[in-house]
């Protein structure tokens, strides 16, 4: 989702005359065709600048020979697996050890000038109130191993922070594009609110005082190229999330959905109610759709009832010098979610 925004904004990015996209072949189709394909998709233009190179991050050196990198300057990892149920250590050889092959490669970059990774604003994990950028550690435990594996990753790279030139990005829960809606992936948010559209289940668990953070796709990928073009920001880690004054609550986001559908909300129940009572109890019902919506949902459920916040000082401040400007949450909610009810979650095609 994020990776093709940024490299539609790369290829146009007039520093760079040449960008190297690292593409895991498949069963089928080389990292050429692999590439091709994404073009075609995204409406991209082919070749030019653009080229792709065969090899994957799980592997040491990235699967590739150092020579094809000779004239790489900038460095821009955001490869991951974002499944939030990945056994551990999968989780972390893709994540972890990503990030690991990453590093190691860019200390062999003779013409290096930084390295711009992606990391989450949930690596905060199970800690409550206002998270500032240059936190990172806590002992308060993770809600699953995506959110483990990408803390342990920015171990890896503060650490690294003392011999390369990097800047961490955290991103909050990201959206489609505030403009039009439009998304390349209907996971995350968008699971619980097709749910709930689609009335599969008959309450809906969640603390209206909870935080919603989300922060829309275009946002993200301008605020990454704009501070990957500052060399302040070098040493340094940032929060692309809506934050405190612009991120919502969960309250407000249901009473938008409903009206959006025109309907009566279901009843609402506390959280704990729903695991401990509500729950158990719908799982011996003999619908096979229940039971399957009640076990993925289980993954979504922490974030329903956060109360988070993300200091977004320090991102605001040089993102505003550049002229980028993270929008309120309640100022394009309504597209994003028309958007996700005029496709049907994904399932037709969006009207030009």
């Amino acid at each position: 989702m994020v990776g093709r925004e940024v490299l539609a904004r790369a290829i146009e990015d007039p520093r760079f005359d040449r960008v190297s996209c690292l593409i895991r072949p498949d069963e089928r189709r080389s990292a050429d065709e692999r590439l091709r394909d994404l073009c075609e998709h995204l409406d991209l233009p082919a070749g030019g600048k653009l080229r792709a190179l065969s090899g994957d991050v799980t592997e040491p050196g990235l699967g590739v020979n150092l020579r094809q990198l000779s004239g790489v300057t900038h460095v821009l990892h955001c490869a991951a697996t974002v499944s939030f149920n990945h056994p551990l250590a999968e989780a972390r050889r893709i994540n972890v050890g990503g990030a690991r092959h990453v590093l190691d490669v860019c200390r062999r970059l003779k013409r290096l000038e930084r390295l711009d990774a992606v990391s989450t604003c949930y690596v905060a994990g199970r800690r409550t109130g206002l998270i500032k950028e240059s936190d990172l550690e806590h002992q308060c435990g993770f809600h699953n191993t995506y959110e483990q594996t990408k803390y342990e990753s920015e171990e890896l790279l503060r650490a690294a922070m003392v011999d390369l030139p990097i800047a961490v990005h955290r991103l909050s829960i990201v959206v489609g594009d505030s403009r039009s809606g439009a998304t390349g992936a209907w996971k995350v948010l968008y699971w619980p609110l097709k749910i709930v559209a689609r009335g599969w289940l008959p309450v809906v668990p969640y603390d209206p005082n909870g935080r919603l953070d989300i922060v829309p796709v275009d946002f993200v990928a301008d605020a990454i190229f704009a501070l990957s073009r500052d060399p302040r920001t070098i040493g340094g880690t940032f929060h692309l999330a809506a934050g405190p004054g612009r991120d919502t609550t969960m309250g407000e986001l249901f009473r938008r959905v409903f009206a959006q559908l025109h309907r009566r909300p279901p009843l609402r129940v506390p959280p704990v109610v729903f695991r401990q009572v509500i729950r158990p109890a719908l799982m011996l019902a003999p619908s096979e759709r229940l039971k399957r919506t009640l076990r993925t949902a289980i993954v979504y459920r922490p974030y329903l009832e956060l109360r988070l916040q993300f200091d977004t000082t320090q991102a605001d401040e040089l993102l505003t010098a550049a002229g980028v400007i993270c929008p309120r949450v309640d100022d394009y909610f309504d597209t994003i979610l028309r958007a996700a009810i005029d496709s049907d979650f994904g399932r037709r095609k969006l009207p030009s």
